[in-house]
């Protein structure tokens, strides 16, 4: 029999993990569901006939991708890692659960990369980086050694983080940024070298 897979959400983050799977894939959407869909509600209705299969949530917005996460830790349903075939991480890395690392990036030596985080297509995490709970590099990002990052931040496509510095929670870090310096919790930076800038 196939392994059955369920995967949060039905945009193009979800698709992504589906496309690095091999098992008999099922989307499960909080509205009306379309063929190949599982509405959440008749999922979590239903959890206890599930426990062979693998879940996933494929929600690329961090505090809905969290909601959910913890919602599934709360009924003891451990959250599946999606890792590409040609990712790297390497042996001496931590993983936690719910990761999804995307084709061609990079977990280097010693780094540690909490729960429920995304290292999308060609980003690295170099050696003894922490990337917190909750968070998400976009496609390009590179953190230097040794950077420490905190929960719920995100990082902008090829933005880009200098070695032993240390980000806050709840961060966010604009496309193409160069981080240089150590940031504070729930801040918005962007430009070379990056500083703090308004809120969108």
């Amino acid at each position: 029999m196939a392994e059955r897979a369920f995967i949060f959400g039905r945009g193009g983050h979800a698709h992504v993990i589906a496309s690095m799977l091999s098992a008999d894939t099922t989307f499960l959407v909080p509205d009306t569901p379309q063929p190949g869909e599982m509405a959440q509600a008749d999922f979590f209705a239903r959890l206890g006939e599930f426990g062979a299969a693998k879940i996933y949530v494929g929600i690329g917005d961090n505090a809905a991708r969290r909601r959910i996460f913890l919602k599934l830790r709360d009924a003891a349903v451990r959250v599946a890692n999606c890792i590409a075939p040609n990712a790297f991480v390497a042996r001496d890395a931590e993983l936690g659960d719910g990761i999804v690392l995307g084709p061609g990036s990079v977990v280097g030596s010693r780094a540690r990369i909490g729960d429920n985080t995304i290292i999308n297509t060609l980003s690295s995490v170099d050696h003894d980086c922490v990337f917190g709970a909750h968070s998400q590099a976009a496609p390009g990002v590179s953190l230097a050694g040794g950077v420490i990052v905190g929960t719920n931040c995100f990082f902008g496509i090829k933005s880009a983080v200098v070695p032993k510095v240390s980000i806050g929670n709840d961060v966010v870090v604009m496309a193409g940024a160069v981080v240089t310096k150590d940031f504070p919790d729930g801040v918005v930076v962007g430009g070379i070298p990056a500083r703090i800038v308004p809120r969108p």
